[in-house]
């Protein structure tokens, strides 16, 4: 059962709270003759152990040693011998692999007479010491987050990857408040500065850990957090009074110990305020395990030794005194001494000579045994290696890792809000990572929300390299400069050196500049004053997909700010800066479960998607499903044709075709209704003077936007432009000119004044008898002019300058060819009737095309993560990245049905569901009456709920190669996904558990 955690507001009161109960006591640490408290646990198997084992049996049993699994045959053999000649307690594993590490696990529990305790050194989990399994963050990252709850869900998934590696302890979390920047062994170690900071995260993680089964062993005590040098080489120096070392040092382990914490790792430490012996470790002082630890904390877990073989010790003491020494200070546990044989034998001649009791030795085995069989030893030792790596790695883990950085990423400075970054519409963005290639996650995720240019520098680039990419980048009116590849060792600024500073600085003197600094926070400090000239400046901890990804949804907005920094950098950035900023932005890109949803209920839309392809209703498709702002899928399938040359990217574009009468026409009209420039309730006529004197003069503008104004579902205007079946000279040209500049095809024009002809034939067309739907492009031809005529400009520009571009929209426009790569444009068809060829770039619609390619029904492209956004802006009351491009009432008027007393299910251009289900319905059942969309001839399909605030976009080709193919309808594909959606999203909901609400801390 998850814990529920308080927040950082309930701080200090959480610190006052008595301890409302201990953990139940195990027998050793009871009184002689006290009966153990703890039901469930019975002493049978500790007993029995325990009478089997000889003294130099016992003292082995409080001996772990070091085993790694990169090693040859001969070392394991003789690790073998060991343990088993010896009757050791456990092992430690270091570097190695997890299928590995399982077998030698194995193979030394069979070994053992004893089962083996299993430790690892697994601070950010298993990964810190194996290959092939999936790192979680820094604790140092961690401190960065607001609350507990991750750090919990770390804690715990890092403790499944234990367990299902065999491993019964785990040396952390680290509980060091590092108040010494310089900390040389400790630094992103640890959780911060602040002691409530470390000692929350520390609670946290243990508990997620123990909760795992997992013992958690709680280090450096009494605190390794301002030293100067590291235990592994000297013994560091801890000059603190007895007073500091309390309130702060100490700090969190108390509150560790209070909540049940089952181990501490005593550090080699030298503390003249606790241990007044020159020289004397911590790890070897009676005074700091035996009356501080113990007496004074109350702590009755296992004591458990830093590493016997680090100079901070071995240095002062020889083999075998050093473990004597260790244990009489109160040690449970001792940690890889340099001479197994020779501690054992020192040991065991103190017990026979009297310079310590063998029931002191007794209670410590006794103590361990018990440990051994919290942890099952009792049952079962062997490890099954079948599907390791991938129950290591699963899918929870990648979430997690995603929600830790997110949480963790950090604003520091931001000079006139810049971030999120609001108006891009005209700002000409660079994206230069220093130390990483081009394409990399952080400019791939920044290229997601804008037309950014990805530019790149090595790690260490030459004066001329810098001199070039300076003069490349001047004409930028914002670079986003990512700082990669950084290190976590405070040599040479964490691997941040003066020239990167003075390429950003160069850059913050002439145009806006934006940092993202994935490395250790203290890294900013080698900035000097460069960190406040830049106009924004993020600290991202680390490196990697998930914190580039991350970092970039923050500049953005597409994800708020929220950490907050764990350690004082300078006096402009002190413990706990950070800027919060907005959520819901712009839109998120997430995983599933961040919306609701279990992924494994999605897949049904991936067999629909597949399915489409395999039964031949379309080559290739793009899906799109936005939930909560949040986008949660998004993949394309198949290919651009059925001969299957290039795979469809998410890049690629396709035609909308009449997705363009709501994401072109419709919201444009929207916007000039908003602007006062248009009015619903006047007539098609009072906007085209040229319609007076015919009967399309007054039809009303709702009628029209509706698709009840009676006009001809459509007209094949194409054909009076042909002769036997070819261009009619006079019309066409197969060569650009004067007379002929628009272009149909590839080497198609038409005569520049036939869009004359076009709108003069929809004038003089005839009129359908009775005023009801019907679906009609007529109309939203007619709209064309409408908004030309009532903006001032073509449609295509007013949208674009209006919606796309400040939107960020960089593939959705109308005729895409010579602003996107025509490998990117999906062809819609192979056209045998008018342009005789195929149809790449170019709208599909031949009345379109004769337009110009811009027309109010027809003639837009997009990706499918472009309608998405433009889709969410609706869904969103008109509100996107900070501008209100719509009147909340304005879409409320336009989605919602206008004349369902006249069975017509309609909005104003949009679509709706149907008003009677047994007239069908162009969305899924499930759909509500809330939703609108629109689909499109050539095989596209669009729909916002805002009852369940989803998004879904079905983009493909099913045109292709003859527009007569409509497996795609007869499948109803598209519908069958949006049902789908809906099911995951049902399917996904909790259920009622009556132990959802108790609440456990």
């Amino acid at each position: 059962m998850r814990r529920l955690f308080i927040y950082l507001p309930l701080l200090v009161l959480f610190f006052l709270l008595p301890v409302s109960s201990q953990p139940l006591q195990p027998k050793f640490l009871q009184p002689e003759g006290v009966k153990n408290s703890d039901p469930e646990f019975s002493t049978l198997w500790v007993d029995s152990v325990f009478t089997s084992l000889s003294l130099e049996q016992r003292i082995a049993q409080l001996i772990l040693i070091a085993v790694h699994t990169d090693q040859g045959s001969d070392y394991y053999n003789l690790i073998e011998r060991q343990v088993a000649e010896n009757n050791l307690g456990g092992i430690v594993f270091f570097k190695g692999g997890p299928l590995r590490q399982v077998k030698i696990t194995n193979r030394l529990q069979e070994a053992a007479a004893t089962p083996l305790l299993v430790a690892m050194d697994a601070e950010w989990g298993a990964a810190m010491r194996l290959d092939s399994v999936k790192a979680f963050p820094y604790h140092l990252t961690m401190g960065a987050i607001a609350g507990e709850r991750l750090v919990y869900e770390m804690g715990h998934q890092a403790g499944l990857q234990l367990r299902r590696l065999g491993v019964h302890m785990s040396f952390g979390p680290v509980v060091d408040v590092n108040t010494n920047p310089d900390n040389p062994v400790i630094n992103y170690r640890s959780f911060g500065e602040s002691r409530f900071n470390v000692a929350v995260k520390g609670i946290a993680y243990m508990q997620g850990l123990q909760d795992a089964g997992i013992i958690a062993s709680a280090k450096h005590f009494p605190g390794h957090g301002d030293t100067h040098t590291d235990s592994h080489h000297t013994l560091p120096l801890m000059d603190h009074s007895r007073e500091e070392m309390d309130s702060i040092h100490l700090y969190p382990f108390r509150k560790l110990i209070e909540k049940g914490l089952q181990s501490v790792m005593v550090a080699h430490l030298e503390v003249p305020s606790l241990e007044p012996a020159q020289h004397l470790a911590t790890s070897l002082s009676r005074n700091v395990i035996e009356e501080l630890l113990v007496n004074d904390m109350g702590f009755q877990g296992l004591v458990i030794s830093d590493a016997l073989n680090m100079k901070g010790v071995s240095d002062h003491y020889k083999a075998g005194a050093l473990e004597l020494r260790a244990l009489k200070a109160g040690n449970d546990l001792l940690l890889m001494p340099s001479n197994i044989p020779l501690a054992i034998r020192t040991i065991g001649d103190a017990v026979r000579n009297g310079e310590i009791e063998e029931g002191l030795i007794n209670r410590k085995v006794r103590k361990v045994l018990y440990y051994k069989q919290r942890a099952g030893l009792a049952q079962h030792r062997q490890i099954k290696p079948e599907h390791l790596v991938d129950d290591l790695n699963g899918r929870q883990v990648d979430v997690l890792n995603k929600q830790l950085a997110q949480a963790a990423i950090t604003l520091i400075h931001n000079e006139g809000e810049i971030i999120p970054l609001g108006d891009i519409h005209n700002t000409r963005i660079a994206a230069l990572s220093i130390g990483h290639e081009k394409g990399n996650p952080f400019q791939a995720m920044l290229g997601n929300y804008a037309c950014v240019e990805e530019f790149s520098l090595p790690k260490n680039p030459s004066e001329a390299q810098t001199t070039e990419m300076l003069r490349r980048l001047k004409d930028y009116d914002l670079v986003v400069v990512g700082l990669h590849r950084n290190h976590h060792n405070m040599g040479r600024n964490y691997g941040i050196h003066n020239g990167h500073i003075e390429i950003i600085r160069s850059l913050a003197r002439r145009q806006k500049v934006v940092v993202s600094v994935f490395a250790n926070p203290y890294s900013i400090k080698g900035f000097g004053a460069v960190a406040l000239e830049v106009d924004g400046l993020l600290v991202a901890y680390q490196d990697g997909k998930d914190f580039e990804e991350a970092a970039a949804q923050v500049i953005f907005g597409g994800l708020p700010a929220k950490g907050r920094l764990p350690v004082s950098i300078t006096p402009h950035f002190p413990v706990y800066k950070g800027i919060q900023t907005p959520e819901r932005f712009r839109i998120t890109f997430a995983e599933p479960e961040e919306a609701g949803i279990l992924p494994q209920y999605l897949g049904a839309i991936d067999s629909l998607a597949r399915m489409g392809i395999d039964s031949l209703a379309y080559p290739g498709c793009q899906i799109a499903i936005v939930r909560d702002g949040k986008l949660i899928y998004h993949k394309a399938f198949g290919h651009h044709t059925y001969f299957k040359q290039q795979a469809v990217s998410l890049d690629d574009i396709y035609d909308l075709a009449s997705i363009t009468k709501i994401a072109a026409t419709t919201a444009s009209v929207m916007r000039l209704t908003d602007e006062g420039k248009l009015d619903l309730h006047r007539y098609i006529g009072d906007y085209l003077p040229w319609l007076k004197g015919s009967d399309k003069d007054k039809i009303d503008m709702r009628d029209l936007l509706s698709h009840q104004g009676r006009f001809l579902p459509w007209i094949p205007m194409y054909n009076s432009t042909l002769t036997d079946g070819k261009p009619r000279p006079g019309i066409f040209s197969p060569e650009p000119s004067a007379e002929f500049p628009v272009r149909v095809g590839e080497k198609l024009f038409i005569h520049k004044d036939y869009r004359d002809t076009i709108f003069n034939q929809i004038r003089e067309s005839n009129r359908l008898r009775k005023r009801s739907y019907r679906y009609s492009d007529l109309g939203f031809i007619l709209l064309t002019e409408v908004v030309e005529r009532q903006s001032g400009i073509p449609l295509d520009q007013y949208a674009a300058k209006t919606f796309y571009e400040p939107l960020g929209l960089a593939t959705m426009t109308f005729n895409p060819l010579g602003k996107i790569p025509v490998q990117r444009i999906v062809p819609s068809e192979n056209d045998t009737v008018m342009r005789k060829e195929i149809i790449r770039g170019f709208v599909n619609d031949p009345n379109a095309a004769m337009l110009g390619g811009v027309s109010g029904h027809a003639g837009l492209f997009s990706n499918a993560l472009d309608l998405a956004v433009l889709m969410q802006m609706f869904l969103h009351h008109g509100e996107y990245g900070g501008q209100q491009y719509l009147n909340p009432a304005t879409i409320r008027e336009f989605t919602r049905v206008q004349f369902a007393g006249n069975r017509n299910r309609r909005g104003l251009g949009f679509d709706k569901p149907s008003i009677t289900p047994a007239n069908g319905s162009p969305a899924c059942e499930s759909a509500s009456p809330l939703s609108y969309g629109h689909s499109g001839f050539t095989g596209t399909f669009t729909w916002v709920d805002p009852t369940e605030q989803l998004v879904y976009v079905f983009l493909s080709n099913r045109t292709f190669p003859y527009p007569s193919n409509g497996k795609l309808m007869e499948l109803d594909i598209r519908i069958k996904i949006q049902q789908a959606i809906y099911d995951a999203i049902e399917q996904s909901r909790p259920k009622e558990n009556p132990e959802l609400n108790e609440l456990i801390f």
